[in-house]
Parts: C-alpha cells; structure tokens; sequence
C-alpha cells in the first residue's frame, strides 16, 4: 500500500519529525512511503522566496525516496493518532534502524561532512567588550588578533554563534569577512574561513 505523511503547515522541525517517522514507520509496516515535497513551512522569517527549496536541500529526500504524483490518491497516515505512537513505542528499534540510517545518508549525501570537523575548526564563545570600552574598535582588534591566532594555531575555520540584535558585533563580523552557515529567528549561526 502505498503512503505518505499527511499535509501540514507547520515548522521546519514539526514537518521533518513528522516525515523522517513516517517514513519508518512504512517501512516497519510493509508499506510504500512516498515523499510529499514541502508546500509551506512556518518561520519563514525573512519572507525568503527560496526558504521551501532551502529546506528541501537541506534534509535532502526530494531527491532519493519516489514523491507522490499529485494527480494520485494516497492514503495520508495520521501522525498523531498512528505513527507517533508506533514510534515513541519503539523508538530504540527506529532509532537503530537501517530506515533512520538512510534518512541520515540522505542527509549527509550533499554536504561536506567534515566542513566543521573539530580537527579543521575552533568555536568561540562568550567573546565580549566591556560596556565602558565599546565603541572604541576593541571589538575589531580583538577579533582580528583572535582569528589571527587560530589561523597560525593551523585551524581552518573559526565557528560561533551570534545574537542578531547586537547590531555592533554583527558590523564587526560582516567586515571580518564572516559567512552565515545557517540562522533561525535569534541567531547567526556562522564562521571565518581562515585559509
């Protein structure tokens, strides 16, 4: 029997939990899930016209599970009511499974696995200026001879968090040269290449 997830518009999290254990849950059941590419995901904050093909390439199924024809009837499994529970009841064996390690192969089959590997990178954190000595360009040295120095240590990136609303130190990381890996609604998630 064919299956697939029914439709939701919820956030990017809400609807990945619900494919990622529906999909199992077919394939524990003898069932044939198909894949039903996004249409709308929630918390698209920055009104991003690309956001639904950006989620798409992130978790990367689209591509490698067989989408549903539109013109088709498909049973929807209730998530709440069917496979949730056949989840959490064996959520070890899902967990485990040769159908979460595919998900997970999907995942990581169009990144670069080792982009932040701790062997490559150094994360900073809680790198603050005194409220009295702001505005003085401490900001900027510290920064520049902060990623000099990882840079000599042989580290390739410099990884870090950020708060979108100090826009001071967001100013100091874009004329760093910083790149966005990813951001939600509070943070930039981001980092220097060093070499």
């Amino acid at each position: 029997m064919d299956c697939t997830i029914a439709t939701t518009t919820d956030g990017f999290g809400a609807q990945y939990q619900k494919i990622l254990q529906t999909y199992i849950f077919c394939k524990f059941n003898n069932s044939n899930f198909l894949y039903k590419p996004f249409s709308v995901v929630e918390h698209n904050y920055d009104n991003d016209i690309n956001y639904v093909d950006k989620v798409e390439n992130l978790i990367n199924l689209k591509n490698n599970i067989t989408n549903i024809n539109p013109k088709e009837t498909i049973r929807e499994l209730d998530y709440n009511s069917i496979v949730r529970p056949f989840f959490e009841s064996n959520i070890d064996l899902c967990c485990q499974s040769e159908h979460m390690k595919f998900i997970k192969d999907c995942y990581w089959s169009n990144k670069d696995k080792n982009f932040f590997n701790n062997d490559n990178s150094v994360y900073l954190h809680s790198l603050e200026v005194l409220p009295e000595y702001r505005g003085n360009g401490y900001g900027m040295m510290l920064m520049k001879k902060l990623l000099e120095l990882v840079k000599n240590m042989g580290y390739k990136y410099a990884t870090y968090i950020s708060d979108k609303n100090n826009t001071q130190a967001e100013k100091i990381y874009n004329n760093l040269g910083r790149k966005i890996y990813h951001t939600d609604d509070k943070s930039n998630f981001s980092f220097f290449q060093l070499h």
